[in-house]
């Protein structure tokens, strides 16, 4: 009988367990949306343009996930032009700069100085399901003079004959439309070429307050003590000059230095003969702090940009992990973000532990800015 009764008890809890801990995927879609019946597009603006929706969500009051969805006027949205997260991924609106909707609107097929529609939509999604709604809005977007983004950009002019670079050297397309380049520069001028060959080349230069079309020249002076970031972007019509300094590659739980690098000229900066000594609580030389119970590897970069440090590390949402081998050439990709102590860390790999390396990052690797390893030897 206790037998019985007891069997009876955990078929009862499990049944409960069963049902408070079900993950429940009922949820309905937007029942409208809302957004400006026309935008005149002003680059300089620091206005948004907000796109929201009303109405739909889930049941149980839980978190929807949302995609907006954008297609040319005369398109559909199974050829999208842009598909972006809603604001936190979450918040039912997205908040666009004019930048941005610049961008959109161009790969939608409306030219500079010109008028024409894109349409939206928005999908939900919980718990790997996703819905669409068969409702769209069309917003008629003016376009403000501009250039036509070329495939690929190009560095020349007498400032660029520092002792340690070359004329005609290739920008990195950090994101569309905006190519960055480090380089050492010398006192004279630059401009910026699409190609390496004159006849199928387009020029622009920078008159200090709009990048322009043209033959035209950009001022600079030498660059001393520093290397320079030239960043060009054709959507906001901009051209900036930073300073980069006092690159070192860092342990992300003591801040010691393992290397200081250097700009050695062609968009790279290196370190040789660093010495790598994981910080091991059990071993005092490798500086461990009082906190520290196990074996810590993670590292990143620190860079000083215009006289501010920032960092130099793994993408945003990628969690820290050791690599084991065959990683893609992106594993070891550089993004620029404001110093946290614990985000954007690397795990070295086991095998550069009490070893010493040249460390490397190359600022245009297959169009990627990227650190590597290399010349390891034992310490």
């Amino acid at each position: 009988m206790k037998h019985i009764i007891c069997l009876a008890v955990c078929t009862l809890l499990v049944c409960s367990c069963t049902e408070k801990y079900e993950y429940n995927t009922d949820f309905t879609a937007p029942t409208s949306l809302v957004s400006p019946a026309s935008v005149t597009l002003d680059l300089t603006s620091s206005a948004n343009v907000i796109l929201e929706w009303n109405g739909g969500g889930a049941a149980d009051g839980s978190i929807v996930q949302y995609e907006v969805v954008f297609a040319a006027g005369s398109g559909n949205f199974d050829t999208p032009v842009e598909t972006m997260q809603s604001d936190l991924g979450a918040l039912p609106k997205l908040t666009l700069t004019h930048a941005q909707l610049n961008s959109i609107a161009r790969r939608a097929g409306i030219a500079s100085a010109s008028t024409g529609d894109i349409k939206w939509t928005v999908n939900s999604s919980k718990g790997g399901v996703v819905k669409s709604v068969d409702i769209s809005k069309t917003i008629s977007v003016t376009r403000g003079e501009g250039i036509d983004i070329p495939p690929s950009l190009y560095l020349y002019g007498t400032g660029t004959n520092a002792t340690d670079e070359t004329e005609g050297r290739q920008f990195r397309e950090a994101e569309e439309g905006v190519f960055c380049i480090y380089t050492n520069l010398a006192n004279g001028s630059v401009h910026f070429q699409s190609a390496t060959v004159p006849a199928e080349s387009t020029q622009y230069y920078y008159d200090g307050t709009k990048l322009k079309e043209g033959n035209g020249e950009m001022n600079v002076t030498a660059t001393a003590g520093h290397t320079a970031r030239i960043t060009v972007n054709f959507n906001t019509l901009s051209v900036t000059v930073e300073t980069i300094a006092n690159v070192r590659c860092i342990w992300g739980a003591t801040f010691d230095v393992i290397g200081n690098i250097a700009y050695v000229g062609s968009g790279i900066f290196k370190a040789d003969n660093c010495p790598v000594r994981f910080i091991d609580p059990n071993k005092p030389e490798t500086n461990p702090p009082s906190w520290l119970s196990w074996i810590e590897e993670r590292y990143y970069f620190i860079a000083t940009v215009n006289g501010g440090d920032k960092c130099w590390g793994r993408m945003d949402g990628i969690s820290s992990e050791r690599p084991v081998g065959g990683e893609p050439l992106s594993f070891y990709e550089l993004g620029e973000f404001t110093w946290d102590q614990w985000e954007h860390l690397w795990k070295m790999s086991g095998s550069l532990d009490m070893k010493k390396c040249t460390i490397t990052i190359n600022t245009n690797l297959e169009g990627l800015m990227v650190h590597q390893f290399s010349n390891i030897t034992n310490i």
